[in-house]
C-alpha cells in the first residue's frame, strides 16, 4: 500500500514473526512457495487428518472418558453430580456408513446428565452452579517439569540450563508433554494424554495437508499460521532438541495442544498451564450487557484450597470468613489431597436443561470489541464461532521510511493516542459489516500529507494535529487518501485465489471438506472486510468535490466566508 509521497508504505497483516507484503505480484508467488514448505502432520502416519482419523469408535472413546473422570476424581477433583463428560449425539456423520459405532473426533464436552423423568426442573442446572473443580495435582505445568530431574524433561532442561538458554514456559510444557506422551502407561497424566492422543484432533491450519494450505494462498490465515508455524520450529532448532530424542512433528503436537487447550488465566506467559477436565469445555461466544464495556474476568477461576470460587462468598473469604462449596458430587472438605491450588467453571447462563451442553466463552476476560479476528482463532483453536463470526481484516500501515515528514507524522500519531501500535506500528481491524474506524481514515490523509499541506505537520500545530486533519485538509490529500486505501483494497484481494462469490457457491457443495470449510469462513470474512472497506473509500473519493476543506472551514471561522461559501471581505468597509 503506497502513498502518493512514497512508494515503499505496505499494506501487511501482523502474525507471530513476519508480515507478508501483498502490494506486488511477487509477493503473491512468495505465499505459493511458503505453502509447499515446514507444514506437517504430527503423527506416525502422514494421513492424521484424513477422514478415516477423524473418527473413534464410540465404545473406546467411553472408555477414554471414563478413565479420564476416575482419574479426576481420585486426584481430589469434583464434578457437579448433574454433569458428565459426553460427546454431541450430532457427531456421527451421517455419510458414515459406520454411524452407529464410530464417533466424530473433538466433539466431546460437558453436557448436563439426561433424565428419565418427566419433570426435569429437579435436574436443571442454575447459574452460578459449580460444574467442575480440577486441583493442581493434575495440573500440566512448567514447574512439574522442571521438577523432573530424574526423567528425560529434566535432563533436557538441564542441558539448557547449563549451556546457559533462557526457555520459556511454553517450551518446557511443551517438552514435558512430549516426554510424559513416551512414558506411554507408565506416566501419571496417561489418562489424559491417552484422550488427548487417540480422542481429539488439531485442527489448526498448522496441522494442514500441504494441499488444503495451498487453498489459503495469498490469505493472512496463512500469513498468521506461517509466523506461528517459522516461530516454533525455529525454536526447537535453535534449542537443538533433536539432540535430546524429541520429535519435531512431537513438538509442534505440544504447541497445538497448549494453543488449543490452555485458557486464561492460565494461558500465557510463566502462567500457561494445561488443566485435564477443565479443557473439556467448548467454546460459545456469550453476550450481555457486561460484553461491552468494564473489566472482564476469565470463565476459569483459581483459588487456595480450603477456600472457594463461589461469587457469593468470595467477599467473605477475602476477609477470613469460612464458606462451603455447593452441588458437587462430594464434600471438599476431605478432597484436597495434595491439592495446594483448584481451578473451577460455574455455570455463566441462567439455565442447563438436561441433556444439554455446557460451555464457556473462551474470550470472556476480553471486551467484545477487542476480540480476535476469527483467523486467529483459526490458528489458535481450529476454529470459528459459526453463530457469532468475527471476520476481517488486520491493516497495517507504515509510515515510508523515505517521507520527509515521517518523523512528525510518527509524532502525531502518539500524541493523539487513537491508533493502535501508534506511529511506529499504525495498526486497524478492518470488519466484513462495519464502515472502517474513523481513524483510518485520518491516518490515511496524514500519511498522504505533502506540498503545501504540509504546514500542518509544523510544531505550532502538533498538541491539535491529529483534530485540525480528523476533517478534509484538501481536495489533493482526500483524493490520494482515498486511492491509497482502494488500490491497496484492490491489490489485497488479487492476491486470493478465489473470488468472494466462488467462496460462497463453494459452501453448498456437500462433499466439502472440514478444512476447507474452515479456510472458506475466515477468508471471506478477510475478503468482505476488504470489499467493505473499498466501497467505503469509493464513496468518500466520488464526493471529495463537495467536501469542505481546511481553508474555507477556516476563512469561515473568520468570517470571511458566508453560507454560499462567498467570500465577505469588501476592501472599501472601514467598519470591521
Amino acid at each position: 500500500l503506497s502513498s502518493s509521497s512514497s512508494s515503499s508504505s505496505s499494506f501487511s497483516s501482523r502474525t507471530a514473526k513476519m508480515k507478508m507484503n501483498v502490494t506486488r505480484k511477487s509477493s503473491h508467488r512468495q505465499a505459493k512457495k511458503m505453502t509447499t514448505i515446514r507444514f506437517s502432520i504430527p503423527s506416525a502416519s502422514a494421513d492424521a487428518n484424513t477422514n478415516a482419523n477423524k473418527y473413534i469408535e464410540k465404545s473406546k472413546l467411553m472408555e477414554k472418558l471414563s478413565n479420564l473422570d476416575r482419574w479426576l476424581r481420585e486426584n481430589g477433583s469434583e464434578m457437579n453430580e448433574k454433569c458428565e463428560f459426553g460427546f454431541s449425539s450430532a457427531s456421527d456423520d451421517e455419510d458414515n456408513k459406520n454411524v452407529e459405532v464410530l464417533v466424530r473426533k473433538n466433539t466431546c464436552g460437558i453436557f448436563s446428565r439426561r433424565t428419565s423423568t418427566a419433570d426435569t426442573n429437579d435436574m436443571a442446572i442454575k447459574k452460578d452452579d459449580l460444574i467442575l473443580k480440577v486441583g493442581d495435582s493434575v495440573w500440566m505445568t512448567a514447574d512439574k517439569a522442571r521438577e523432573d530431574t530424574a526423567g528425560k524433561c529434566g535432563k533436557i532442561l538441564k542441558r539448557l540450563e547449563a549451556e546457559g538458554v533462557e526457555v520459556p514456559e511454553w517450551v518446557e510444557l511443551s517438552v514435558f508433554l512430549v516426554c510424559e506422551v513416551e512414558k506411554g502407561e507408565g506416566s501419571f497424566f496417561e489418562p489424559y494424554l491417552s484422550y488427548l492422543r487417540e480422542a481429539t484432533l488439531l485442527e489448526s491450519p498448522l496441522f494442514w495437508s500441504t494441499e488444503d494450505v495451498n487453498q489459503i494462498a495469498g490469505s493472512q490465515l496463512l500469513d498468521e499460521a506461517s509466523g506461528y508455524d517459522s516461530y516454533v520450529r525455529g525454536t526447537y532448532e535453535s534449542l537443538n532438541l533433536s539432540r535430546d530424542g524429541i520429535l519435531e512433528d512431537m513438538f509442534m503436537w505440544a504447541f497445538g495442544i497448549l494453543r488449543s487447550r490452555a485458557q486464561q488465566p492460565m494461558r500465557d506467559g510463566s502462567e500457561v498451564r494445561l488443566v485435564p477436565g477443565l479443557d473439556m469445555l467448548n467454546h460459545k461466544t456469550r453476550y450481555s450487557e457486561s460484553d461491552f464495556g468494564g473489566k472482564k474476568k476469565p470463565d476459569w477461576q483459581v483459588y487456595e484450597a480450603g477456600m472457594t470460587d463461589s461469587p457469593m462468598t468470595a467477599i467473605t473469604n477475602l476477609f477470613g470468613g469460612s464458606s462451603s462449596s455447593n452441588n458437587t458430587s462430594t464434600s471438599s472438605n476431605e478432597n484436597n489431597k495434595n491439592n495446594g491450588k483448584f481451578a473451577s467453571f460455574r455455570v455463566q447462563k441462567d439455565t442447563v436443561q438436561p441433556g444439554e451442553e455446557i460451555f464457556m466463552d473462551y474470550y470472556a476476560s476480553i471486551n467484545f470489541e477487542e476480540r480476535p479476528l476469527d483467523g486467529k482463532t483459526c490458528v489458535d483453536y481450529g476454529f470459528v464461532d459459526p453463530l457469532e463470526r468475527n471476520g476481517g481484516y488486520e491493516l497495517r500501515i507504515g509510515i515510508p521510511e523515505n517521507d520527509v515528514n515521517r518523523d512528525d507524522k510518527i509524532d502525531i500519531c502518539d500524541l493523539s493516542q487513537q491508533i493502535i501500535g501508534g506511529g511506529d506500528d499504525p495498526t486497524f481491524f478492518l470488519k466484513a459489516y462495519e464502515d472502517p474506524d474513523p481513524n483510518l481514515r485520518i491516518f490515511s490523509r496524514l500519511l498522504n500529507i505533502q506540498g503545501s499541506d504540509a504546514f500542518l505537520l509544523e510544531a505550532l500545530f502538533r498538541n491539535n494535529a491529529w483534530e485540525l486533519i480528523s476533517e478534509p485538509i484538501s481536495e489533493e490529500n482526500e483524493t490520494n487518501a482515498c486511492e491509497t486505501m482502494i488500490s491497496g483494497c484492490k491489490d489485497a484481494l488479487s492476491q486470493y485465489e478465489t473470488s468472494i462469490e466462488q467462496d460462497e457457491d463453494m459452501l453448498s457443495n456437500p462433499d466439502i471438506s472440514d478444512e476447507k470449510l474452515l479456510s472458506i469462513r475466515v477468508l471471506l470474512g478477510e475478503k468482505k472486510a476488504l470489499r467493505n472497506t473499498l466501497r467505503y473509500f469509493e464513496t468518500i473519493r466520488a464526493s471529495v468535490d463537495r467536501l469542505e476543506y481546511y481553508q474555507e472551514r477556516r476563512l469561515r471561522q473568520l468570517n470571511l466566508l458566508d453560507e454560499d461559501g462567498s467570500s465577505t471581505y469588501d476592501p472599501f468597509d472601514f467598519t470591521t
